[in-house]
């Protein structure tokens, strides 16, 4: 029995060890929301969560262990079971999800740790019945921690977000461009602040920094009195975040990438989303430049709405002509004779009676307007549109967005992992799909788009059937709609649910010279990561 035991203590704090890197992994990609947090809950992918199969099968032990007579039986059974699970832990130990490390991360950790050690040491059960219940106390534990750590980060932030706007006050004056949107965001702030910052000193907010205490911390530990141009992302979940954010730095151009279903279990609708988005526009002071791209409906609305409200309002188009509507031909700034190809893309731009010629190291035909809006908002910001337009020559694709990495066996890989949604993940599949060599898609499905992720997921499926050779989901979220979209276009395309390991291991013999991947979504980077390149 003795031997047991100590197997069983083994496996258990092997499994206990996933489970908190995983937990952890979790809650940093969450953003330590409960919103967040309740939203995956709700999906497939979330249910395991509480209901996995090992997790019944442990809630199980547990009852059984009540009854009188089979304790025994039961005690025997746990400690095998435990070793059996540290054994397949062992086993994928390359595959455990980390977080990066943080305050946070380790607060969590050692308070997770320090239940566990509780139970385990102090409990009057026997130390593998206690080192159960422990397991199934897990994700409560650590939610209520979460709460508990809520109310000191807000103090915290708080103070942060106060000196920051203390310094920003301070700073002499410099020019503020807020850029906000469902998706793009990220793309369109590197873009300017590399076109600025070709004959500007300019700070930008860095990677997905995008919320109040990210800006205030950009601020405290990268803003230099010789900057004279920022550029901030901006991020919302919800109505107030934006206005927040605007309130702190106070942007003179404001820049509205798109709107789309993203967030869209948080926001409530899309009007709701607009209304968040649109904060950023009403808190512009001093030039209140409005830019919002032309091909969205419901950008060009709140362009409309900001006219009404005294700014001033250019925009973007991929098209060569459009109709003025709010914004006049003078502050159009219009892509004609687009060219893509597996490296760059390249286009006139127009603006008025100007026009330039513009090439640029990234790939697939939505990065035209993405380069458009980061010229329209370097112009507004005070450069030349000629020294604009030259400066795009220097753009280079963010990290993981796009980017095109050398594949194994003379293939090509796209790391798209940064993100996903609806629009950007159709125009990523159609880049895919002029691939000539094979194509391959892995793919994260999309969460947090409400009642439109049914529809979104058919769609993007659909899209996914017309481009690639094979599909991959990295988890059983909206599967039958996916299935459904890849079926209503052509039912002979391979599509399954497969883990990180069993993906990277059919790439690593399946793909050849020519051939294509594109990795789209969070969760795809875990099997791009397991290919030896």
């Amino acid at each position: 029995m003795e031997i047991l035991t100590t197997l069983g203590v083994v496996g258990f704090i092997l499994r206990l060890s996933h489970k908190i890197t995983g937990l952890l992994f979790l809650w940093w990609r969450k953003e330590y929301r409960w919103d967040r947090m309740l939203v995956h809950l709700r999906t497939k992918q979330g249910e395991t969560v509480l209901l996995g199969k090992t997790h019944i099968i442990l809630i199980a032990f547990a009852l059984m262990w009540a009854l009188e007579g089979i304790q025994h039986i039961v005690y025997m059974l746990v400690g095998l079971t435990a070793f059996a699970l540290g054994f397949m832990y062992t086993r994928s130990i390359r595959t455990w999800l980390i977080p990066p490390l943080s305050p946070k991360v380790v607060l969590l950790f050692v308070a997770l740790c320090a239940v566990i050690l509780f139970l385990a040491l102090w409990s009057p059960l026997p130390i593998l019945i206690a080192l159960l219940i422990a397991d199934l106390l897990l994700f409560p534990t650590s939610l209520l921690i979460v709460v508990g750590m809520s109310l000191p980060t807000k103090a915290y932030h708080w103070l942060q977000i106060a000196k920051a706007v203390k310094v920003l006050r301070a700073h002499a004056p410099m020019t503020v461009i807020g850029i906000t949107g469902s998706y793009g965001k990220t793309s369109v702030k590197d873009y300017i602040s590399a076109i600025l910052g070709s004959s500007n000193k300019t700070l930008k907010t860095s990677a997905s920094k995008n919320s109040p205490i990210g800006i205030a911390e950009v601020i405290l530990q990268s803003l230099k009195s010789s900057h004279t141009h920022f550029v901030v992302e901006m991020g919302a979940y919800k109505r107030g975040e934006i206005r927040e954010m605007s309130a702190m730095v106070r942007p003179e151009i404001g820049v509205l990438t798109a709107i789309n279903p993203q967030h869209q279990d948080l926001f409530g609708s899309i009007e709701t989303t607009m209304k968040a988005k649109y904060e950023l526009l009403q808190g512009l002071v001093g030039k209140k430049i409005a830019i919002v791209n032309l091909d969205d409906a419901k950008t060009r609305q709140m362009g409309a709405w900001a006219k009404k409200d005294g700014c001033d309002v250019w925009g973007w188009s991929r098209q060569s002509t459009l109709p003025e509507s709010v914004v006049p031909a003078a502050h159009t700034f219009r892509a004609g004779n687009i060219d893509v190809t597996d490296h760059s893309v390249s286009f006139d731009c127009i603006i008025g009676r100007e026009k330039a010629h513009i090439e640029a190291a990234v790939v697939g035909e939505h990065q035209v307007g993405n380069i458009l809006a980061a010229i329209a908002a370097a112009v507004a910001g005070g450069m030349k549109f000629k020294d604009a337009a030259a400066a795009v020559k220097n753009l280079q694709a963010a990290p993981k967005v796009m980017e095109v990495i050398p594949g194994i066996h003379g293939s090509v890989f796209i790391d798209d992992t940064f993100n996903n949604n609806p629009d950007a993940a159709k125009a990523a599949i159609q880049f895919l799909g002029r691939n000539k060599g094979k194509k391959i898609l892995v793919f994260q499905p999309m969460i947090e788009l409400g009642a439109f992720a049914e529809a979104s997921h058919e769609a993007v499926g659909a899209e996914a059937a017309r481009n690639a050779d094979a599909i991959f989901l990295t988890n059983a979220n909206f599967f039958s709609a996916f299935s459904r979209g890849v079926k209503s276009v052509a039912s002979g395309v391979p599509l399954s649910v497969a883990k990180p390991s069993a993906i990277a291991e059919y790439i690593t013999k399946h793909v050849k010279k020519n051939d294509m991947v594109l990795f789209k979504g969070k969760d795809a980077e875990h099997a791009l990561k397991l290919i030896k390149v």
